[in-house]
């Protein structure tokens, strides 16, 4: 594939990364202790930056080489040219990320599922989420689309 259909695919999948960015939800148990996960929090968790520098950072580190390559007929057959895993990690209090799983496995290729975990591994710090003012550990659930043709 040529370098500017990359160019134009990934430019498709910021769009749609920005769009489900706005969706994402946060998720984890009640009533638990400090240490544990906080489900009812006043600021949710979010990228330093924002929507534009998670879609900067995405851009800088998500590599879709292999997802390209991977794509023949049987691939596009059963995920399809239009993939969105569905993330979920923990945003600790100092707003580092960790546990991070893939949801929906079933529904991505392996090779798109690796090259957003990858991506995820090199994510900076995020903002924690907050109550009353202090930073909470929570559950975060983020959508990464791409669309592969």
């Amino acid at each position: 594939m040529q370098l500017t259909g990359l160019k134009t695919i990934f430019s498709i999948l910021l769009l749609m990364v920005i769009c489900s960015s706005l969706r994402a939800q946060v998720i984890a148990k009640r009533d638990i202790p400090a240490d544990s996960l906080v489900q009812n929090v006043d600021d949710f968790p979010y990228f330093k930056g924002g929507v534009v520098a998670w879609s900067r950072f995405l851009q800088n580190n998500l590599d879709l080489s292999r997802t390209v390559g991977a794509m023949d007929s049987l691939a596009y057959a059963r995920y399809g040219s239009r993939q969105t895993a569905m993330l979920k990690f923990i945003v600790c209090e100092d707003g580092s990320i960790c546990n991070i799983e893939i949801e929906n496995p079933d529904k991505v290729s392996p090779e798109f599922a690796k090259a957003v975990l990858s991506a995820m591994r090199k994510s900076p710090q995020w903002m924690p989420a907050q109550v009353k003012g202090k930073p909470v550990k929570t559950r975060f659930r983020q959508p990464v689309v791409a669309v592969i043709e």
